[in-house]
């Protein structure tokens, strides 16, 4: 692991933190956003090495950091939301969409198209892969249920 990724890591868990406060998450939890924004952009670097591209890495990321939330949700008697808010924040594609903008406005369009689709496949990633945590999580506890 170089220093680039680990500085990655630690802002990521920061930025989560940040998220965390900004969205008035109680102060003992502001921890597990850390947490989970570490894990988020780990979770989305092992894959990206793996993969090589941004659709597969942001699923499995999504993926991760749904089901971390659900954890925490049943652990700490909260709702999942505000745990997979501030976990899923590294992910936000805010730095594609920047420059998908920036090339439109240039005028470079072939360069516009690659950062659009990059935008688009990481927010469908993200989604994609808590949808389908969450439909897991969803069948588990409706058998749980039927089993009470």
């Amino acid at each position: 692991m170089n220093t680039t990724t680990v500085i990655q890591l630690i802002t990521g868990a920061i930025g989560s933190v940040g998220f965390g406060i900004l969205f008035h998450m109680k102060s003992k939890y502001l921890p597990l956003a850390a947490a989970g924004g570490f894990l988020s952009w780990l979770v989305f670097l092992l894959g990206k090495g793996l993969w090589g591209n941004v659709f597969l890495p942001s699923l499995l990321a999504g993926f991760m950091v749904d089901v971390y939330a659900e954890i925490l949700a049943r652990i700490c008697k909260e709702t999942s939301t505000s745990f997979f808010v501030t976990s899923v924040i590294p992910l936000i594609p805010g730095s594609t969409l920047y420059y998908c903008m920036n090339s439109i406005v240039e005028g470079n369009t072939v360069r516009a198209l690659g950062y659009g689709r990059d935008t688009f496949l990481f927010a469908f990633g993200i989604a994609a892969g808590m949808s389908i945590a969450w439909a897991i999580c969803y069948f588990l506890r409706s058998i749980k249920k039927k089993q009470n």
